[in-house]
């Protein structure tokens, strides 16, 4: 091969070549602003996440007090149950003896 196929295929390759670079050109810009978009994508959504977390924050925390006061009213009327329950047993005794004592009477009658 002597110098001038040489530079004949050097001119085609670059002529070969030109469409590649220029794709290649308009791919790196494409992909440089779906990196911008991606960044501002990821911003946004941190925003949101940060602004959920505070919301739920704001809601979760009555709902906790409330579940509290709620607690303790469950454990009061459970002993306030306990002791009307004694109470109950306790009257429930006196009666069938106050029975047993009237079908005595009534016997001696």
């Amino acid at each position: 091969m002597n110098r001038e196929d040489l530079k004949a295929i050097k001119d085609l390759l670059k002529e070969e070549l030109e469409p590649i670079k220029d794709q290649l050109n308009k791919n790196t810009i494409i992909l440089e602003e779906m990196r911008t978009d991606i960044k501002t994508i990821a911003e946004v959504q941190k925003s949101h996440m940060d602004q959920n977390e505070k919301a739920h924050i704001e809601v979760v925390k009555p709902l906790n007090e409330k579940v509290d006061v709620i607690e303790l009213a469950v454990k009061d009327i459970s002993k306030d149950a306990k002791e009307l329950k004694e109470k109950f047993d306790k009257v429930e005794k006196v009666t069938i003896q106050n029975t047993y004592d009237v079908a005595y009477l009534k016997t001696i009658k």
